[in-house]
């Protein structure tokens, strides 16, 4: 019997902030921290993007919450899953391949272009980490300019400035 479809909304903290988590059966499909935006907001936002009601949960099931301490702890997780199916497969590219960009480590707009076989998209590319819902763990910091400045963010440049110097420091202990 297939598993009916859910959709759901929990909040977590992460990096010492509250970050609301949107997730279907198949994965983590959205977030935006609790300080950004209204659970009201949040949840039209869902409805506007993917047709579907998303119901607050007061805890998040247990795979997510191990890969988020995982996440914390290392920077990645292969706990996590990511429900992105209903974006472009220029995007979904993009986002596996910034995936891949191990943690402390960076890759610029224009090797994700090459990566992706569109050497020539890097515009292409900033635009699709711009509209990547779930920027923290979708490690969409990790891709720098050219020049090697940080570059836009979803949060801001100042929070991928933080979470680059995090990385490297933390890759120094490892």
């Amino acid at each position: 019997m297939p598993v009916k479809p859910f959709h759901h909304i929990g909040l977590i903290e992460i990096l010492e902030e509250q970050l609301w988590l949107a997730f279907t059966n198949s994965g983590i499909c959205a977030s935006k921290f609790k300080e950004t935006t209204t659970l009201k907001s949040f949840k039209k936002q869902l409805k506007e993007k993917t047709g579907n009601s998303f119901l607050k949960v007061d805890s998040l099931p247990e795979e997510i919450e191990d890969g988020i301490n995982q996440w914390q702890l290392k920077g990645y997780s292969s706990k996590l899953q990511f429900d992105i199916s209903t974006y472009s497969s220029f995007k979904q590219k993009v986002w596996k391949s910034c995936s891949l960009i191990p943690f402390g480590e960076t890759a610029t707009y224009s090797k994700i272009a090459i990566d992706i076989h569109h050497p020539k998209a890097q515009r292409a590319v900033g635009s699709a980490l711009g509209a990547n819902p779930i920027p923290l763990l979708i490690p969409c910091h990790r891709v720098i300019r050219n020049d090697r400045s940080a570059g836009e963010y979803a949060y801001g440049s100042r929070l991928k400035e933080l979470l680059l110097e995090r990385e490297s420091y933390a890759k120094v202990l490892d």
